[in-house]
């Protein structure tokens, strides 16, 4: 009997292995769709929620974002109190950051791609790019990528992919739910949550925690079609004036 559960738990074990080795090469797939992708435009509704001890917040932001390699891009993010609305553009050569309510906006070289730190530009898609950027090869024994079924998100079948990890007292937990057919990611949900020990170690208070989820629903207007280059042109509106960026952490941005 022993040896016989011993079987079945190495075979569940390989199991395991198999469905996440599965789940990481379809999430490979999904990759490489954007890094071979020569244009796209969505729209991204994002909602926040943090929450500190008995401290909460929970913000939303709407945004259209349009890139065309290497270095086209249109921005429109609507006002999500306390921030307001603002457009960013860049046609090749300059950035301008404009704030309608403000008629103010900032100009500065446009840097060669919108990778690395330069991936802020493109707001919250910057972050979907960023997550699908990861090089899951270096992801350590604490990381777990698995399916997690399949759900119809927007009228499109999606499968599950959930990416988790647990390291000393936080947890993160994410899934993206990905096109079966078209490999393109429709929502991305993220969790983490972190325990803190209040006066440091041996006070008997219990531990605050910390925790923030997000849900992003994203919206394709066209994907790896041409966008004509006057998308990602900017003219100053009458009355419009141009201000300095103030520097902050190496990034300019409006005052």
């Amino acid at each position: 009997m022993r040896a016989l559960w011993m079987v079945l738990i190495g075979a569940a074990a390989i199991g395991i292995g198999a469905a996440q080795q599965d789940a990481k090469a379809f999430l490979r797939q999904v990759q490489q769709k954007y890094r071979n992708a020569k244009s796209w435009e969505m729209k991204i509704d994002i909602t926040i929620e943090t929450s500190f001890g008995d401290n909460s917040q929970k913000i939303r932001s709407i945004s259209t974002v349009a890139m065309q390699t290497p270095n086209l891009m249109a921005v429109k993010i609507e006002a999500s109190p306390p921030a307001p609305a603002r457009e960013v553009y860049s046609d090749g050569e300059t950035v301008y950051e404009y704030i309608p309510s403000a008629k103010q906006y900032i100009k500065r070289p446009a840097p060669p791609n919108f990778d690395g730190a330069n991936r802020y530009l493109l707001g919250n898609a910057g972050i979907l790019i960023g997550l699908l950027n990861e090089d899951l090869e270096k992801f350590d024994a604490n990381v777990k990528i698995q399916f997690h079924g399949t759900q119809t998100v927007s009228g499109k079948q999606t499968r599950v992919v959930e990416i988790s990890e647990k390291r000393g007292d936080s947890t993160l937990n994410l899934k993206l739910y990905i096109g079966a057919q078209d490999k393109l990611v429709y929502r991305a949900e993220w969790n983490q949550t972190t325990r803190m020990q209040q006066g440091g170690q041996g006070n008997n208070q219990a531990p605050l925690r910390a925790a923030t989820k997000a849900v992003a629903d994203i919206r394709y207007l066209s994907f790896d079609k041409p966008i004509a280059a006057t998308r990602f042109r900017f003219k100053p509106p009458a009355g419009a004036k141009e201000v300095q960026p103030v520097p902050q952490q190496g990034q300019g941005g409006l005052p």
